[in-house]
């Protein structure tokens, strides 16, 4: 069995964020998943199955654990298969999860996939959160007193610090970070540079202190600056040490992420000794 390797969301200036994709037959036993995802090593690894012309079964695992969506994953999974010749002259391919069905589709020379939107609660920051992310102010894009600087969804955080400077400058302690009770920490600015927004996304419970660029994320992060600026369509910067640039649209009850993925000439082989570590089926 080998996988590819994928850098998403990299062009000229960014190097994006890796996925690991292996195709398979059929899954092997969680463990084996779980195991070769460890000894891949990137922030995740999909493992596809085919269903159907232009279906597919997914499953994405960290380093660490099994997690139930990654649309960098997912993109990455998309532009393999859409190399391959039974796909040739698709445009759109289908991800089912025990989670949701998730579409993806050629653009241009973009990958796009399409998620649900997720619902924010304004909240005040829990105790704790803003020192373990090392965050001294909160910012409001301007918008005056009582303007929303923290909003939490069924799973992760969100903060809006004061510039894109800040940003860059956050220096989470991590251990203290994963005894929050969010899946994922997201910190947020006002952009730069061709940028209406920027982030960085961090999530120590699932053993990834630092996503390099976060796709779930912007599920959050685009409706969150949509109503602020008062536009569905924004262009995105996540300023993490690989970096990578989106293009986001807020549609209501989804949110269309699209931008590059290079798939890299070398493909690695998984251990005969790891994979023979099966005997669960």
């Amino acid at each position: 069995m080998r996988f590819h390797i994928v850098d998403t969301f990299a062009d000229e200036r960014f190097l994006g964020n890796p996925a690991a994709v292996v195709q398979a037959d059929e899954f092997p036993s969680p463990e084996v998943m779980q195991a070769v995802a460890s000894q891949v090593a990137l922030p995740t690894t999909a493992f596809v199955v085919s269903l159907a012309p232009a279906e597919y079964r997914v499953r994405w695992f960290t380093p660490h654990k099994e997690i139930n969506l990654c649309g960098h994953a997912t993109i990455a999974s998309a532009r393999l298969l859409f190399g391959q010749a039974e796909n040739a002259d698709r445009a759109r391919l289908t991800f089912v999860s025990d989670h949701g069905t998730l579409y993806t589709e050629r653009v241009d020379d973009l990958m796009a996939i399409d998620l649900p939107t997720s619902q924010l609660t304004a909240t005040d920051p829990p105790p704790g959160l803003l020192e373990a992310l090392g965050v001294n102010e909160l910012g409001t894009h301007g918008l005056g007193v009582g303007a929303v600087s923290c909003v939490v969804s069924s799973d992760d955080v969100l903060v809006e610090v004061s510039s894109a400077e800040a940003v860059s400058a956050i220096r989470p302690n991590f251990p203290e970070l994963a005894r929050q009770p969010f899946r994922g920490h997201i910190v947020t600015a006002r952009g730069t540079s061709g940028a209406d927004f920027v982030s960085r996304t961090f999530f120590p419970f699932l053993g990834v202190d630092e996503d390099q660029v976060c796709v779930t994320a912007h599920c959050k992060l685009t409706p969150f600056w949509a109503a602020r600026l008062g536009r569905p369509r924004l262009a995105a910067l996540q300023l993490s040490e690989r970096g990578g640039r989106l293009e986001v649209q807020d549609a209501g009850d989804q949110v269309r992420v699209l931008g590059t993925a290079v798939l890299r000439d070398a493909v690695g082989s998984l251990t005969a000794q790891l994979l023979s570590t099966d005997n669960s089926r």
